[in-house]
């Protein structure tokens, strides 16, 4: 999830999924749950749907593909210089025309006009999707700092992290392609085709495909202005994860599409680009990691739940009425439950000696992501699952970055389940600068900066969003098998909170197992 700081994100999304989240076991996550005695589940669950759900995820989960959206760090394209209008060509290169007809057919789109496509040699390539360290402000230096404080307030990171350095790691190293919103071109490293850089052509394509029928860039650009005057941008976190989703959720299709042959050929390319570039990724501490890929692998998740029934048309309807809260992303099931609105609260206060520098809204992904570094995985989602609505307002004082969050889940049953958990929280960091009240209807959670020296989380970011994949995926394949999307919905939570990930993503689980498949429908038997 993208974290606010200064005027704009912590972290910018920066490259497709560079990095796949573990599906092993995670630590701490649930055991199977004593439920009561149920009945046999009805014949309708399609529990052989279960098996192909699981395929899914792992095809989509495996391999790294490299492109990349540039946006600035306020989540807007970047700007380039002399791009303020843009020209089309004529007629789409040669070399290119092939995979704009493959783009157009599998997102059932079709272009208004060619666009500009230029190859650049790899040098000259990785200068336009990096920053020089030496033309940062003191204003930007100091943002980067205030945005490490508060991720160390929030458990996320440890010690002293160049922010600055990691983002320009991440985006220099993993990336093959880009479309500019700004400036509406392609740009490719190098000068070939090689499978790995067509596959990604084929999501920059879709990129341009989105910008020309719903204005995406648009969009991003006039979100950003709205939150320079105060305005929430978790709708510009949302919009940017579907634009993700959606070109991630094409070139999985143009995949399927190959010849045995071709897949092969195309997942040797992608490993020799996950071989290049895995040095440098190792660098990077992995929540930042997982920060910057969770567009690409959270978008995917929701653009594939709501496409399951109404296909490309479905997903033009969520260009077109883009949900504002982030809520979605760690839970796509709420678009088709229709339950995307928030709880209004109201914003924290400052008080004596205290300097803002950011506020907004901090959304439920990173409520997790925050839980899940101290509490075992089942936990911190259920609590996060509950959110309703939030506000927060990041402040220094005495030089010290600091965050106050006011919380409301969407029952009480939600906010007293977040307010034992935000307890647990800061007890499993004893001296913890932290602390958190409720008056009922919500919860105020005050954090700072522990300092460079204080022990960090569990690392967990990668198996959290795994776990929460694994529940999305789970309720498609299952909604793919007939059920309706609250069967689906209600399955699957039930599963990842019965097995662990580990079992749940394994092809052969419950084959040949007797006592497991009972033990899934009875699991399953609770929701019908």
């Amino acid at each position: 999830r993208r974290i606010r700081g200064g005027e704009g994100a912590f972290v910018t999304y920066g490259a497709d999924k560079a990095y796949t989240p573990a599906m092993s076991d995670p630590e701490g996550s649930p055991g199977p749950q004593q439920d009561a005695p149920v009945s046999a589940a009805r014949s309708d669950v399609p529990w052989r749907f279960i098996g192909i759900a699981v395929a899914a995820l792992l095809v989509l989960s495996a391999g790294v593909v490299f492109a990349v959206v540039r946006l600035g760090a306020d989540g807007t394209q970047a700007p380039r210089a002399g791009s303020a209008t843009s020209t089309y060509p004529q007629e789409w290169d040669p070399r290119i025309a092939p995979y704009a007809k493959i783009a157009e057919d599998l997102r059932g789109l079709d272009f208004q006009h060619p666009v500009t496509v230029r190859f650049l040699a790899p040098d000259k390539f990785e200068k336009t999707v990096t920053s020089d360290e030496k033309k940062l402000h003191k204003k930007d230096r100091l943002q980067f700092e205030q945005t490490i404080g508060l991720m160390r307030a929030f458990g996320l990171i440890s010690g002293d992290v160049d922010l600055f350095a990691a983002v320009n790691d991440f985006n220099g190293s993993s990336t093959l392609a880009y479309y500019s919103f700004d400036d509406k071109t392609i740009t490719i490293r190098g000068d070939r085709l090689n499978p790995a850089v067509r596959s990604t052509l084929v999501h920059e394509l879709t990129h341009a495909l989105q910008d020309q029928h719903f204005d995406v860039g648009d969009r991003m650009e006039q979100l950003h202005k709205e939150s320079k005057h105060g305005a929430s941008t978790a709708e510009a976190s949302v919009l940017g994860a579907l634009i993700e989703g959606d070109a991630e959720r094409v070139q999985s299709l143009y995949r399927d599409s190959l010849s045995e042959r071709e897949r092969e050929a195309l997942d040797t390319a992608q490993q020799d680009e996950s071989s290049r570039a895995g040095p440098r990724i190792e660098q990077i501490p992995k929540v930042i990691v997982t920060i910057l890929a969770s567009s690409y692998t959270l978008g995917q998740a929701l653009v594939q739940t709501v496409a399951v029934d109404g296909g490309n048309s479905a997903v033009d309807d969520l260009f077109r009425h883009t949900p504002t809260h982030e809520s979605v992303l760690l839970d796509p099931f709420r678009v088709l439950a229709d339950d995307t609105d928030e709880i209004r609260v109201d914003a924290p206060k400052l008080r004596n000696g205290e300097r803002k520098f950011d506020s907004g809204e901090l959304g439920a992904p990173t409520w997790y992501l925050m839980l899940a570094e101290r509490l075992p995985l089942g936990t911190a989602l259920a609590a996060a699952d509950g959110w309703g609505g939030d506000t927060y307002v990041a402040f220094e004082r005495a030089d010290e970055s600091c965050a106050r969050m006011t919380y409301a889940g969407s029952t009480t049953r939600d906010t007293t389940r977040m307010f034992m958990a935000l307890q647990r929280w800061i007890a499993a960091a004893p001296g913890s600068p932290a602390s958190v009240t409720s008056d009922g209807d919500a919860l105020q959670l005050e954090t700072c900066d522990p300092g460079n020296a204080a022990a960090g989380g569990r690392d967990a970011s990668g198996d959290a969003i795994s776990l929460a994949l694994t529940r999305t995926y789970l309720g498609i394949g299952i909604m793919r098998g007939g059920a309706s999307d609250t069967t689906s919905r209600c399955v699957a939570g039930r599963l990842v909170r019965a097995f662990p990930v580990s079992k749940l993503t394994d092809p052969t689980f419950g084959v040949g197992e007797p006592v497991v498949l009972a033990r899934v429908r009875q699991v399953a038997a609770g929701c019908i």
